[in-house]
């Protein structure tokens, strides 16, 4: 009886051995497979993206893998950061990215209202670096993902954008307003250090529309949360004035599909916005010692439609042969609408009571 029980205990030893083993192997292999975030190579951070359910996994793990997948995008940028995935990996590829890039944005954009003042440009620059290459990643996913099963790729390159918009609105109330804040300043960092005359004029037109849809909702008082040196003014000038032509662009081919009973007050409509966008205040125009708002909303909007008259002839002349005829006819109206217009935002001073 003793030497049997001997026995079975020397077989248990021998199995716990062996599933102690066999669980150090796995363990092993797990941790090769897929390592700690911080020091994964671009082959492991592939694994981590392809083969993982990240939704799954905690809150600093997925911190992590955003810290390591910036760090790879900016060595280098796209897919050519990662061994090609297999087409039946692209699925979970695409939506990890979507996953990370909605925690990046809000792990981002809470550090960035900590920052102090003097210290939120070069922030803003990190990270308007890192989203340049993380859309162009995600770009570049999504088109794979469309060629696979068979469809165009889409005209959008801006789609990081869109789910930007979204998360904001999913967030509390009470924190919407500070992560908009950091979106708005963003893209002033980007007008202030970026060369717009680089890109194409389709991804300008693009980027016109979503910015001015931000300056509707007040995106100009980023100019009182980033202190711009002359350099930082001297390109933002550039580049709005860049967009600023690619919004009128867009606005021609608007303006030639309009009903002649329409025109004018489309026309009108138009000046009321780019009145509303104060301009003045981050496109540097005149005085720059010049406290921002001084001047009346009337004032600022003369100013900018000035230089803007003064430059219509070359927008006419770089337009396509297709759209030359549209932009000129905008160009010709807005002249003989501009008096008229301005005269009735001049009444109401000049005439108390005016209606």
């Amino acid at each position: 009886m003793a030497a049997g029980s001997k026995k079975q205990r020397r077989r248990l030893c021998r199995l716990l051995l062996l599933l102690v083993i066999l669980a150090g192997a796995g363990w092993l292999g797990w941790t090769w497979f897929f390592p700690a975030p911080a020091d994964a190579s671009p082959a492991a951070m592939g694994r981590w993206l392809a083969k993982r359910d990240l939704s799954r996994v905690s809150d600093q793990t997925r911190l992590a893998l955003v810290d390591r997948l910036q760090e790879l995008l900016l060595a280098e940028a796209g897919i050519a950061a990662f061994p090609d995935p297999r087409p039946d990996d692209l699925e979970r590829l695409a939506g990890n990215v979507e996953l990370l890039s909605h925690v990046w944005f809000l792990a981002r954009g809470s550090e960035y209202q900590n920052c102090p003042p003097r210290e939120r440009m070069s922030f803003l620059r990190q990270q308007v670096d890192a989203v340049t290459v993380w859309g162009e990643f995600d770009n570049q996913l999504q088109d794979q993902l469309r060629r696979n099963a068979g469809q165009q790729p889409e005209t959008s390159r801006l789609r990081l954008l869109d789910d930007i918009d979204s998360w904001i609105l999913a967030e509390p109330t009470g924190q919407q307003e500070g992560l908009r804040h950091a979106l708005h300043d963003a893209v002033l960092c980007w007008l202030a250090t970026s060369d717009l005359g680089d890109q194409e004029m389709t991804l300008r037109q693009e980027a016109a529309e979503r910015i001015s849809s931000a300056l509707d909702s007040g995106a100009v008082d980023a100019a009182d949360r980033l202190e711009l040196d002359a350099q930082h003014q001297d390109r933002v000038l550039r580049n709005s004035w860049l967009l600023l032509e690619a919004w009128f662009r867009n606005r021609s081919l608007e303006f030639a599909g309009l009903p002649i009973q329409q025109r004018l007050p489309f026309i009108e409509k138009q000046l009321d916005k780019v009145a509303g966008w104060q301009l003045d205040r981050v496109m540097v125009i005149g005085d720059v010692n010049e406290p921002a708002g001084s001047r009346p909303a009337d004032a600022r909007l003369l100013e900018v439609v000035s230089q803007l008259l003064a430059q219509l002839p070359d927008w006419i002349e770089r337009a396509p042969k297709q759209q030359r005829d549209a932009v000129a006819h905008l160009a010709e109206e807005l002249k003989h609408s501009l008096a008229t217009y301005m005269l009735k935002q001049a009444l109401p001073d000049l005439l108390p009571g005016f209606p």
